[in-house]
């Protein structure tokens, strides 16, 4: 089995395809990029079984696009991050009340959770 780099860049009207390099063949829609590599392929190849190519295949984004990617990316990663550190501060708070006396019950309304969540989040803090 053969492998073989496929990029595809959006033109004006088509997706050009370079195979291994080289712009070889064009597609109209994104989902036809890899079968119109492997017809070129087998083409090219004696007519050999399009299947018994190994591909990899990238699909060019255009620039302005892949900013805006990478940047919802890096937002996600931040929300978690928030998201992990806020959890375990309402742990911690869970853990303060309990200490001071209240039971879960009393602490679940104060931090809008159930008191089966806080009883949760004091044994998280722990």
């Amino acid at each position: 089995m053969s492998r073989h780099t496929v990029r595809a860049e959006r033109g004006k009207k088509y997706w050009v395809i370079w195979i291994d390099g080289v712009v070889r063949t064009q597609a109209k829609r994104e989902r036809e990029i890899e079968l119109m590599a492997r017809d070129w392929l087998s083409l090219m190849n004696d007519d050999r079984d399009p299947e018994s190519f190994e591909l990899v295949v990238e699909v060019a984004m255009p620039q302005a696009a892949q900013a805006h990617l990478d940047r919802a990316v890096a937002l996600r990663e931040e929300s978690e991050r928030a998201r992990t550190e806020a959890a375990k501060e309402t742990a911690a708070a869970a853990l303060v009340l309990h200490e001071s006396g209240l039971t879960v019950r009393e602490i679940g309304p104060l931090l809008h959770v159930s008191h089966q969540r806080a009883q949760q989040l004091v044994a998280a803090a722990r």
